[in-house]
């Protein structure tokens, strides 16, 4: 046999840019732990509306984690530290978390890195300045 066609069948020619023929890949099944994972609503079938409730919940966890980094700012008094929300999420979550609040409107990023609920000014006009 060729080396050509050992490649044609080895799995790691879809990092080629072709797409893998061999039994191996086109026979993958879902493991009944996988299945069981996907069919959320319990009808034996993975389709649209499946994938619809895992992405409603994703959102919600979203949603918990954004609730709990606002919570977390009233906490603190108004700033934030990336520090102070380590325990919230994975990082992950956190950084894609922030930057939809940020979108929103409701923390604003300091150019040290914190983040506040306001927008941050240079110079703070007080009773105690001139």
């Amino acid at each position: 046999m060729a080396w050509k066609d050992i490649l044609k069948r080895h799995c790691g020619t879809e990092k080629m840019g072709k797409p893998c023929n061999c039994e191996e890949c086109v026979n993958k099944k879902l493991t009944p732990k996988q299945s069981k994972h996907l069919d959320r609503n319990k009808d034996g079938k993975i389709n649209r509306e499946d994938f619809d409730l895992l992405n409603k919940k994703a959102k919600n966890t979203m949603k918990g984690i954004k609730k709990k980094i606002l919570s977390a700012k009233t906490k603190q008094g108004g700033a934030l530290a990336m520090k102070d929300l380590k325990h919230i999420a994975s990082q992950k979550d956190l950084d894609k978390a922030l930057s939809e609040l940020i979108k929103e409107g409701k923390l604003f990023l300091h150019k040290d890195g914190d983040f506040y609920t306001h927008e941050p000014t240079s110079k703070r006009r007080g009773p105690f300045t001139a």
